[in-house]
């Protein structure tokens, strides 16, 4: 009973186990206060006057005990009760020994304290059974209204199925596949009457196809094999329409087995297919949406993780040089070093203030370029003298790897117009990029050629993206140009990586292991420069282990213009226009905003241009056909029509009404999307907002150039 109890007792709710050990421990407390009770009584009793018997509250003690608490309590309170008869109340007072005419009246109390015990517990237990039979019969009593309710309710869903029927198409087949019988709903579904239905063969309402692939027979064959058969397919009703059914066909069975026929319920769901399909076309668009969601949001995830490896390199990349900086600085203070080692310091720690010299530098040019800042000093440039300038500086880079540079430079090509320094800086950022990714004893290419090109070829150009053996990435051309070639025979740029070799935050190995170091800023500063000098600058390669070749394309200066600029002194930030420089230039302006109409047209006329501004692009159409400027400035976010819009309906005119316009996108989306978006639609050139009177002049210039007006 133990091992029993034990292996029972831990599968009882926490709660339930708590309550049955509390009602047990009230049970026996009956027995022990009872027990206590009838003795403090019989004492008392015992005082006042003599008893005749010390039994009869003992028995009322076990008596209440096996009625409350069962016959366990009334043994407890009988053993309790004898031991407290023989101790307190039988002689010898105060032992356990009893002998004579008390050991047999104590006998006789315990036969029936037993007896008294025994047929409480038969009461109770005939109390309990009560209880349960009554518990019972309310159990049965609530099953049966149950079973009841579920009668009516199941009554209830036949009703209205019956009712219901006419949504139905019911009929029956002989054994031989011919209708027996047609009820309303098949009527109303299918269109035919039961008079002129009965008798045919059940593949009158199937397709001509699906009589002449033998469906009709194949379902009911299916049917006898399977027991129940259930498909959706295609049904004909009377009219030659068709219509989607849910069909169900079961064969019927005499006692013996025997097939008397076939029972078919059909149920047109037409609707409810097409819903199912319109739920699945927006389910395509809900998940296309979605990946073009994901997509936008691995972007952004992206460029924040372009962005934060570039601050861990531009915090690696300071703080390196900055190390042997302050290590070489200690060592020299403690004056222990010989003069050998004082020479190698001192250079050690000018190459690596030099360093941290152009990488802050590097930095400041992309804020610059980022605010729209970065201003030319506009002059006559010798490329000749620039490149040679440039390589001269590399010079010992090269030679520390054995690397051999080579020249091809055309010494008749003119001037051109530019900033000789920013100029420089690019074929330096070209070279300094050729020498980092040239394996030892390996070789560099410059070259300087004049080009000439088209303007057919120029459109071809500006439209054209892809990688590496014609594949390359390109920003727009222009007609006649200057070209500086810089190829290399390193590891070469990846096919993936190519498209975003000028972007900022961007680098092809960003990892702690890479072994070239260095910010990875100059190759989008150097196309910044050459597109404010109204050049491009383009990256080919045909892949990891085969080189790379950047060329820049400039506009050249035609001789009677560099005769008048070189009389003329370079422009100053605090006064960049030159008076002459825009002479009779029919500019068109398009800007929604006065204060910055006002302002290009007060930059460009004293430059002497002729300056028209609009505000809405639909009045700049019409001016286009009225005034044929030479150089259009647009702004892109315009209400009504934006900038695109704008130069996408140019373009669609014919070039002698200004189809062919040479045009600058002049904005505040400085993003590189917005620059592509800018070149797709026919724009030459792009230039982020706000833009110095300098830089402005410039671009202008060059556009004019373009047009063939400079």
């Amino acid at each position: 009973m133990w091992r029993l109890t034990r292996w029972a007792l831990p599968r009882l709710p926490y709660g339930t186990l708590r309550e049955r050990r509390f009602s047990q421990l009230q049970r026996y407390s009956i027995a022990f206060l009872t027990v206590l009770l009838a003795l403090l009584l019989t004492l008392l009793l015992w005082q006042l006057h003599r008893l005749n018997s010390i039994y009869p509250l003992f028995l009322a003690a076990v008596m209440v005990s096996s009625w409350y608490g069962g016959l366990n309590p009334g043994l407890l309170a009988t053993f309790l009760s004898a031991i407290v008869c023989a101790y307190f109340l039988l002689p010898p007072f105060y032992s356990l020994a009893v002998s004579g005419f008390s050991a047999v009246g104590l006998l006789q109390f315990v036969l029936v304290a037993l007896l008294i015990s025994l047929l409480n517990s038969a009461l109770r237990q005939a109390r309990s059974q009560a209880q349960k039979n009554a518990r019972a019969a309310q159990d049965n009593y609530e099953c049966l209204r149950q079973i009841q309710d579920s009668l009516r309710q199941s009554e209830e869903r036949y009703r209205l199925l019956i009712e219901g029927v006419t949504n139905y198409a019911i009929f029956m087949l002989d054994p031989n596949g011919n209708f027996t019988s047609w009820n309303i709903g098949a009527e109303r579904i299918l269109g035919y009457q039961e008079a002129e239905i009965i008798g045919q063969p059940f593949e009158r309402i199937f397709s001509p196809e699906a009589i002449e692939r033998g469906q009709p027979q194949q379902v009911l064959t299916k049917a006898v094999t399977e027991g129940f058969f259930k498909e959706n397919r295609w049904h004909l009703r009377k009219d030659g329409t068709f219509f989607w059914a849910h069909c169900v066909i079961t064969p019927l069975r005499d006692e013996n087995g025997n097939l008397r026929g076939f029972s078919k319920i059909m149920q047109d769901i037409t609707e409810r297919k097409q819903v199912e399909e319109e739920k699945e076309q927006l389910l395509l668009r809900e998940q296309a949406a979605r990946a073009v969601s994901e997509a936008a949001q691995s972007a952004a995830e992206a460029a924040n993780r372009s962005k934060d490896e570039f601050l861990a390199i531009v915090s690696h990349e300071l703080r390196t040089p900055m190390t042997a900086i302050i290590g070489w600085a200690g060592m020299l203070q403690t004056g222990a070093l010989d003069e050998a080692k004082v020479t190698l310091a001192l250079e050690i720690i000018e190459r690596n203030a030099n360093l941290q010299m152009q990488l802050i530098e590097d930095l400041l040019d992309i804020s610059r370029i980022v605010r729209g800042e970065l201003s030319l000093s506009i002059d006559l440039v010798d490329l000749v003298g620039v490149i040679t300038d440039a390589i001269e500086v590399v010079q010992s880079l090269a030679d520390a790897k054995s690397i051999q540079i080579e020249t091809i430079l055309d010494t008749s090509i003119e001037k051109i117009s530019g900033d000789s320094d920013r100029l420089q800086q690019v074929v330096l950022n070209l070279l300094t990029n050729a020498i980092k990714f040239t394996p030892n004893d390996g070789r560099i290419k410059v070259r300087l050629s004049k080009e000439i090109g088209s303007r057919e070829w120029a459109c071809r150009e500006r439209s054209r993206t892809g990688v590496g053996s014609g594949e390359e990435f390109s920003q727009p051309s222009i007609p006649s140009y200057v070209q500086i070639q810089v190829s290399d025979t390193g590891k070469g740029i990846s096919a993936d990586f190519l498209p975003h070799v000028f972007e900022r935050f961007c680098q092809a190995d960003s990892s702690h292991t890479r072994s070239d170091k260095g910010l990875g800023l100059g190759l989008a500063i150097a196309r910044h420069v050459v597109e404010l000098h109204g050049g491009t600058i383009q990256a080919q390669s045909q892949g990891i282990g085969q080189g790379a070749t950047f060329t820049v394309k400039l506009p050249i200066l035609e001789e009677s213009r560099e005769e008048s600029l070189s009389a003329s002194s370079p422009p100053s930030p605090s006064s960049p226009s030159s008076p002459n420089l825009l002479t009779n230039l029919q500019v068109l302006v398009v800007d929604d905003e006065a204060d910055v109409r006002q302002w290009i047209t007060a930059v460009l006329e004293e430059c002497g241009a002729k300056v028209s501004t609009f505000s809405s692009t639909r009045q700049a159409l019409k001016a286009l056909e009225e005034l044929h400027p030479d150089v259009l400035i647009s702004d892109i976010g315009m209400p009504d029509e934006d900038g695109y819009a704008l130069m996408r309906k140019i373009r669609e005119i014919e070039a002698e009404q200004g189809g062919r316009i040479p045009a600058l996108a002049l904005t505040g989306y400085a993003r590189v999307e917005d620059y592509k978006e800018a070149l797709a639609a026919g724009f030459q050139l792009h230039v982020a907002k706000p833009v110095r009177a300098a830089e402005l002049i410039a671009v202008v210039a060059s556009l004019g150039k373009m047009s063939g007006k400079l």
